[in-house]
């Protein structure tokens, strides 16, 4: 019974973390678009850092549809961020660069 009172909230943390905005950021898209949002990924896109959260959202879609032109590199990378995480996920790294 204690086991049970001390896992529980350790795997929900681990949970609630793993689709955090922050550690999506930090494990899919600053290794290009840097720590704080700083860089230009790829020499070529946007510096995100501070982007409004509707803004982000929408080039981020668009690059990945097509819809706004992107260097193939891009377009693969965006497509696979848009296919693997939820419309609340997605949303989350925007607040969490709209605040970088």
């Amino acid at each position: 019974m204690n086991i049970m009172k001390i896992m529980i909230p350790v795997l929900t943390t681990g949970l609630l973390m793993a689709g955090s905005g922050e550690s999506i950021y930090k494990s899919k898209c600053a290794s290009c678009h840097g720590k704080k949002g700083e860089k230009k990924a790829l020499g070529k896109s946007n510096i995100i850092t501070g982007m409004p959260v509707d803004k982000f959202i929408t080039l981020t879609k668009a690059y990945a549809t097509g819809e706004k032109k992107a260097m193939t590199l891009a377009k693969m990378v965006k497509k696979q961020f848009i296919n693997k995480y939820d419309d609340k996920e997605i949303k989350a790294v925007a607040e969490y660069v709209n605040k970088l």
